[in-house]
């Protein structure tokens, strides 16, 4: 008789149950709860909704929303396509939370001291985020175009060609190709026939959208002096020899202040937070009464 092996199902569900807990717990101490975050699609009415009760404490649909928005990324994915676990989750959270403090942990002077540290992020994190939100208030949408005139090599569209080659071993093979292309041969097709460069014979020589920097000096001095449509003379360089065709050119241009509008205002709002957060902490050290010791780190690595 064939022994039946155990499923492992449950373990993983169990598994990834953990893990969620693990991050409901975690997102207590996360110092950047007012991050880029996710929310769930709730009506109207879903936050004053009890979902559950767990002894004398309540569970609402605003603390399960809460909850949902303080975890990571990669677990809001998780816990999105089944809400009702995570209620399960934040129902095991409750029950170990009262658990702790039924066992005395809060008096425990480690975990005391662990959560002074949370304090402190949490509150000196919010004061942060509080002057960023003045510092954006601040920005003058002038300042946006200004910045946007006074550094347009951020903004600029690089230069850029479409083009297509045809590699050979000797100037002789080199020379031949190009009176053949000369007298109506077409290129990609001769690419496919004669061309040594295994990468891009296949597809008639085409290396597609190319910048500068991307290949030899050579190449790339011949190959950004043509006009579309218009095919190098012989062109040496480490490989062997080239005959290039340039099916687009495409010069450098600085994009649209339209088109990067929100770019340039992410820019600003940045300059501006941290600026001010700079000078505020500035100011706080300038009141504070501050000793430093540095000899007593002379010993420390």
């Amino acid at each position: 008789m064939t022994k039946r092996q155990p499923t492992l199902r449950p373990r993983y569900r169990y598994v990834s149950v953990a893990l969620a807990i693990m991050a409901v717990v975690g997102m207590a101490s996360r110092a950047d709860a007012h991050g880029e975050r996710e929310s769930l699609t709730t009506p109207a009415d879903f936050g004053d909704r009890v979902l559950a009760r767990v002894n004398d404490v309540v569970i609402t649909g605003h603390d399960l929303r809460h909850a949902f928005e303080m975890l990571p990324p990669e677990t809001q994915a998780a816990m999105r396509q089944n809400v009702k676990q995570f209620l399960d989750v934040l129902i095991q959270r409750e029950v170990l939370y009262r658990e702790a403090l039924r066992i005395g942990l809060d008096a425990d002077a480690e975990v005391r001291a662990r959560l002074d540290q949370v304090r402190r992020a949490v509150l000196v994190h919010e004061l942060s985020r509080r002057q960023q939100v003045q510092a954006v208030a601040e920005v003058d949408p002038q300042e946006e175009r200004r910045y946007y005139e006074t550094h347009p090599e951020q903004f600029t569209v690089k230069e850029r060609i479409s083009a297509s080659h045809i590699l050979l071993g000797t100037r002789e093979e080199a020379e031949a190709v190009a009176a053949r292309l000369r007298s109506g041969a077409d290129f990609a097709a001769l690419a496919q026939e004669v061309s040594r460069d295994a990468k891009t014979r296949d597809r008639g020589g085409r290396l597609f959208v190319m910048f500068r920097g991307q290949s030899s000096r050579e190449f790339e001095r011949s190959a950004f002096a043509l006009e579309a449509g218009a095919v190098s003379g012989i062109v040496q360089d480490a490989d062997g020899y080239h005959l290039i065709l340039v099916h687009n050119h495409v010069p450098a241009s600085v994009m649209p202040f339209e088109a990067v509008q929100a770019s340039v205002h992410a820019k600003v709002v940045a300059s501006h937070s941290e600026k001010r957060l700079k000078e505020f902490i500035a100011e706080l050290q300038r009141r504070a009464r501050i000793e430093v010791n540095t000899r007593a780190l002379d010993d420390v690595r």
